[in-house]
């Protein structure tokens, strides 16, 4: 009687070259894994996306070249990352496939198999079935005595019959040329799909996901669960393109069994879910159906999810039951209050549409999560006007993280946004590479600006955060008023000056932005003072009732925290703004091969 020799697979998430302080586990490499398990081929999952080790060191240290099948999903960040592992194997085992997958891959298959030889196959798209497909062929078994089984359809060596798979791209076997096999249909029905259960060897852990519900007045342990898939919106900046615009999404019942299932399998009761869909709330009935099933298994169990300002206006009537099953914020894809960089992000809707979208969700008492792209290559100085005066008349001021302000458009490969770009600069960018946001800007005024900013936020940002943390943390402790509250060594005084001293760092990040645009607009006379060119003291607002430098300011919370008992920042994992350690990002869990951006 024969054994059954599976080929050893491995699925690996590559580094982007930085550490991820919201990481989590790459849920599309987790549901491929787990379709694989389902039909009896188990994988093994690396996770180094937030490494900032050599990539090559990576796959030695962790014995890559031990498998028979290494699939990378990968993105522009981590492609380099990917090919340096890919050639790493090659080197030492020829006959090892590797296989690319995820939005980069699919957007420039060709190019990166005439490119790279070392890789020999490139799935496009959805990755389950293709996968499945590999892997059979390249299962082999194998008697007692050595000798193949003649019912299996080859050996690891043979790709043989291979090559022909739908959904992917390969080197032809002569080498003269490609052969670029047909699309493979998207996944119809998403609840054949096991849930994504698959454990990863990460490079530095994961922090557990929280929630504090400020409604019930606790922290809850969240999860992250993917209920639909794509979009069949055209924003010109989206991966979603890449993989497709057919809109697809699972049953309720299905969503509420994967809460359950993951109760039980990590022993953890889950009570808020994070939805990491790339567009939620594209059907309102559906999305209501999901949350009633959700409230009925356990009443306690609140959501969030992220969605666009137009479809929040066109299903005005079920965000109120919504609430009622749930519902503790959106994140809102707003993007810009400028019409002309709404109209080159292909939004298709007009600033006064975000306005109204935010008022609403204020006034149903629905917190917002704020998608937000500060600066694109063509943006102007009243662009940045119109973006600083929405989110001041939009109650975004006390708003955190600050990230909204430092954001810049990233061109990535396969959107119809770095064709526009590369159109109007008349260039040819190399597939390989993503071009920095923060060199592409038109108009001089506006580069400077940008640098400016991020010497602010290299200099000041990490210490602003690290003070709110604690100033928030000490006045949460003491957020009921007893007399009791005051135990801990501040005086009403006190508690008083440090409310109002946590309130302007919230807004220390904004009156900066604010008078660096003033300076821009007027020519950069503060910047020049002295001709030092760079002198972000010359900006720097005074803050506090007393008006005060900044940093007087964070030493001064830093030390009202000490003397309440909060001598540190929370570190990883801790509880955000509004209760949220993870934003979700608008293009999330788009593509089987993707992990989740956030």
């Amino acid at each position: 009687m024969g054994t059954l020799t599976r080929p050893a697979i491995a699925f690996v998430n590559p580094s982007v070259g930085f550490s991820d302080r919201r990481k989590s586990k790459p849920i599309g490499l987790a549901y491929i894994m787990a379709y694989l398990e389902k039909s009896g081929f188990p994988s093994s999952g690396f996770d180094f996306g937030d490494s900032e080790d050599d990539a090559v060191e990576l796959a030695a240290h962790y014995g890559l070249d031990r498998f028979d099948v290494v699939g990378f999903s990968v993105y522009n960040e981590s492609f380099r990352a990917a090919v340096a592992m890919a050639e790493w194997i090659k080197n030492r085992r020829p006959e090892c496939l590797i296989v690319l997958g995820g939005p980069h891959a699919t957007a420039v298959h060709e190019h990166i198999l005439r490119r790279y030889p070392c890789v020999d196959v490139v799935v496009r798209r959805e990755g389950e079935e293709a996968m499945l497909d590999l892997v059979r062929g390249l299962d082999v078994g194998v008697k007692a005595d050595g000798d193949v089984d003649g019912d299996m359809v080859g050996d690891v060596g043979d790709r043989a019959g291979l090559t022909g798979i739908k959904g992917t791209t390969w080197r032809a076997p002569d080498g003269a040329g490609l052969l670029v096999n047909e699309d493979r249909d998207l996944v119809p029905d998403l609840d054949q799909i096991p849930f994504p259960d698959a454990e990863f060897t990460s490079h530095s852990g994961y922090p557990d996901l929280t929630y504090y519900d400020e409604v019930q007045g606790r922290l809850k342990a969240a999860l992250t669960i993917c209920s639909s898939r794509s979009c069949p919106y055209n924003c010109s900046f989206c991966g979603v393109l890449t993989i497709g615009r057919k809109y697809r999404s699972r049953e309720a019942e299905r969503v509420v069994a994967e809460l359950l299932h993951f109760r039980e399998r990590h022993g953890v009761n889950y009570e808020h879910v994070y939805f990491s869909d790339a567009n939620f709330f594209v059907s309102p009935t559906r999305a209501l159906e999901v949350a009633e099933a959700l409230y009925e298994a356990d009443p306690q169990v609140t959501f969030s999810f992220g969605t666009r300002v137009n479809q929040i206006l066109k299903a005005a009537e079920v965000l109120p039951r919504l609430k009622e099953c749930g519902l503790r914020f959106i994140e809102l894809g707003i993007e810009s209050a400028s019409e002309p960089v709404l109209e080159r992000l292909a939004k298709h809707v007009k600033p006064e549409v975000n306005v109204a979208a935010v008022r609403l969700l204020r006034r149903l008492g629905i917190e917002i999560s704020l998608d937000f792209i500060m600066l694109d290559p063509a943006t102007t100085l009243p662009d940045i006007r119109a973006n600083l005066e929405f989110l001041r008349e939009a109650g975004f001021y006390d708003y955190v993280p600050h990230d909204h302000l430092y954001t810049a458009l990233v061109l990535y490969e396969g959107t119809p946004i770095r064709d526009f770009y590369a159109r109007r600069f008349g260039v040819v960018f190399d597939p390989d590479d993503l071009p920095s946001p923060f060199t592409l800007f038109e108009l001089p005024e506006v580069q400077r600006l940008s640098d400016t900013l991020r010497a602010f936020r290299k200099r000041w940002q990490d210490r602003i955060d690290g003070a709110l943390a604690q100033g928030e943390l000490a006045l949460a402790s003491m957020a009921d008023g007893s007399d009791d509250s005051y135990d801990s060594g501040l005086t009403r005084a006190s508690h008083a000056r440090l409310q109002l001293d946590v309130v302007s760092l919230r807004h220390a990040p904004n009156l900066f932005m604010e008078r660096l645009l003033e300076d821009a607009e007027a020519g950069f006379p503060r910047l020049d003072e002295d001709g030092d060119g760079e002198r972000l003291d010359a900006l720097l607002p005074l803050l506090g009732h007393d008006h005060v430098r900044l940093h007087e300011l964070i030493e001064r919370t830093e030390a009202a925290a000490r003397e309440a008992g909060f001598a540190q920042a929370p570190g990883a994992g801790a509880v955000g703004p509004h209760g949220r350690d993870q934003r979700m990002g608008e293009t999330g869990a788009w593509s089987a091969w993707e992990a989740p951006t956030t």
